[in-house]
């Protein structure tokens, strides 16, 4: 009889516990301190809120983010493309300004070397299209002879962001060297004489060659780490690096490294190798 009474008391009192009074607070038992789980759970979420809240704050931070894993993957897909005589390197102090030098390897601007710097919108990649703007003195019907901009309108007429990459524009810019066009010309001048006196066009072409050959040694146009620059060679510096990259490296013959194995060597028996 007394546990029967013992055990009924014990029943009302859990059901007394889990009975809902008025507030969900009273049916969740408190904790060591005598406070809610609820009232924790509660401060554990609340978070301080400014005095003038900013709703575009949270969509710039996307944005920006947005953008930065937007210029990463298009660099990574520029190294991969591997454009012939071209090297890139984004600004140190902008992400929106990369570094281009072009080795023209083959046609009538064949040996010489030009700077580019490719600029892209702010709003990349919701925007139009990038420019590329010639930073060496350069004698070409695409390319402005005032402002230096590359003419691109032709290949992108309009930037579409799920079409058009940042190589694409970069791989123009290699193409127009070996293949002139005169449709689109900004330099007219240089558009007239490639059409009508081809010896004259190429004259000047050389002359644009040289220049550039000498002008990829003047100092930095700008103060920037990542500002791709150029010595003369010296052969007390660079013969031995120019002689490990020509001459082969001599590789030491090891042994085969075999993984860790119960089986030895020559044998189809389970653990039949040794545990020394």
């Amino acid at each position: 009889m007394a546990s029967n009474s013992s055990q009924t008391s014990n029943e009302q009192d859990s059901s007394e516990q889990l009975r809902r009074q008025g507030s969900l607070r009273r049916v969740l038992p408190p904790n060591v301190n005598g406070e809610p789980v609820v009232g924790m759970s509660a401060k554990m979420i609340e978070r301080p809120r400014p005095n003038n809240p900013n709703p575009n704050s949270s969509k710039h931070n996307y944005n920006q983010y947005f953008q930065e894993y937007s210029l990463i993957a298009e660099y990574n897909m520029l190294v991969n493309q591997r454009l012939p005589g071209l090297y890139v390197m984004p600004s140190a102090n902008s992400a929106l300004v990369w570094f281009c030098v072009l080795f023209v390897r083959k046609g009538l601007y064949q040996g010489g070397i030009f700077r580019f710097n490719l600029l892209i919108p702010e709003d990349f990649p919701n925007s139009g299209c990038p420019r590329v703007l010639s930073d060496s003195p350069l004698f070409h019907p695409s390319v402005d002879p005032v402002s230096g901009e590359v003419v691109v309108a032709s290949v992108f007429p309009e930037w579409r962001k799920d079409v058009n990459r940042l190589w694409q524009m970069l791989e123009h810019v290699v193409q127009m060297f070996c293949s002139i066009d005169t449709k689109n010309a900004v330099n007219i001048e240089a558009a007239r004489l490639f059409e009508d006196s081809q010896e004259e066009f190429i004259r000047q072409v050389n002359e644009c060659v040289e220049l550039s050959q000498v002008a990829i040694y003047n100092p930095p146009t700008v103060d920037d780490a990542h500002y791709i620059k150029f010595d003369h060679f010296d052969s007390k510096i660079h013969d031995k690096v120019l002689t490990s990259l020509i001459e082969p490296k001599e590789t030491p013959k090891l042994p085969a490294k075999r993984g860790l194995s119960w089986v030895q060597y020559g044998s189809l028996e389970p653990f039949s190798a040794s545990h020394s």
